[in-house]
């Protein structure tokens, strides 16, 4: 497994213009929106389908790329078809070998990229339905990011609920995770929203708060009453970061509640194979100037053409018109963000601080 990434290279489509990229190479990077499931590639998904004996609906890694062009006649329906994507790639993964080999992986493409700490979501129920063991889910991941620290990669996991599927199944898997607290930071919700907005997680939310879990939240875009879902995650759910978040731009009342509170969002600009820029620029860019905590993700890398952080980062920074300062400011604000204590927070930021004047010293 160790060098399943080397037979897949993810796509940078000619049209893409691309900026700073000599500075971005080295610019210390943190992301804190990004899915375990959501890094497999089709090489990934192939060899873990053969060892495990299952056969995969492709004939080639060719036929999973095709598939990858998720559409649909509105924002509800595309994050349907790509969450259906989504759970069937999950199905492959069985063991605790599975879960370690392709956090590890992922891991190694971060060191490769100077992202220095990573927060990993994981969704433990579509497996745990599967009859995987919750225990071998966190040993698997606990142990791959546990051997990227000889990497110089920080990481840690955010255990996610799906939204879809009955809210007492989640409260059995707080139940479930209850041995391996110490090993999960942050508890998320995310899969499919339409029909299933924060108020039904109201007890849920109140229960993972009292376990000293950290909160954060999808909001997904454009879905149906998206300003509205961010402002009750906010309220109601109390959560400390909102991922996604970009209907914030929207209502100015709820900009300045989130500039208040200093919430931070986990924007996602990723693109698809058939996708010509970075989408969602125009309002990430409005966040950035309205001085928002957002920050820049790669949500699901191996499901998407513009892949990993380091990789989509240039094109981001031409497509946002991004100023070296501004990509520094983007990656204060995720450490700023991340769920670390207060003195390794500001040693990354310092980090972030330094590398940005280093560099304006050497073009002098």
């Amino acid at each position: 497994m160790q060098r399943l990434r080397d037979s897949f290279t993810f796509r940078k489509s000619t049209t893409l213009k691309t900026a700073h990229e000599e500075f971005l190479k080295s610019l210390p990077k943190a992301e804190l929106h990004l899915h375990i499931e959501g890094t497999l590639t089709p090489a990934q998904k192939c060899a873990i389908a053969r060892r495990n004996g299952i056969k995969l609906p492709y004939e080639s890694e060719a036929d999973i790329l095709a598939a990858q062009n998720y559409i649909g006649k509105d924002a509800a329906e595309y994050l349907k078809n790509f969450l259906a994507f989504y759970n069937e790639g999950m199905k492959i993964l069985r063991t605790a070998q599975d879960f370690r080999d392709i956090a590890l992986d992922h891991l190694r493409v971060c060191g490769a990229e100077n992202v220095r700490y990573a927060e990993i979501s994981f969704d433990p129920q579509p497996h745990t339905d599967r009859g995987v063991a919750f225990g071998a889910i966190i040993e698997g991941l606990r142990a791959g990011i546990d051997e990227a620290k000889a990497l110089g990669v920080e990481a840690q996991l955010i255990m996610c609920i799906n939204r879809d599927m009955p809210v007492d199944s989640a409260f059995r898997m707080l139940e479930d995770s209850k041995p391996y607290r110490d090993r999960i930071i942050g508890f998320g919700l995310d899969s499919l929203e339409e029909g299933n907005p924060p108020t039904k997680f109201l007890d849920l939310y109140a229960k993972a708060r009292s376990e000293g879990y950290r909160l954060t939240a999808h909001c997904d875009v454009d879905q149906t009453d998206a300003v509205a879902h961010i402002r009750d995650c906010l309220d109601l759910l109390k959560v400390e970061r909102i991922d996604h978040g970009i209907n914030c731009v929207e209502d100015e009342r709820l900009v300045d509640q989130l500039l208040e509170r200093g919430v931070c969002l986990t924007a996602c600009p990723t693109w698809r194979p058939s996708d010509t820029m970075p989408r969602r620029m125009d309002r990430i860019r409005v966040m950035h100037e309205r001085k928002l905590k957002v920050t820049i993700n790669s949500d699901d890398p191996g499901l998407f053409a513009s892949g990993t952080l380091g990789a989509m980062l240039p094109a981001v920074a031409a497509e946002g018109r991004f100023s070296e300062e501004d990509l520094a400011q983007l990656m204060i604000n995720a450490f700023e963000g991340a769920w670390l204590p207060r003195e390794r927070r500001d040693a990354y930021v310092e980090e972030v601080r330094d590398y940005l004047a280093a560099w304006k010293r050497a073009r002098i």
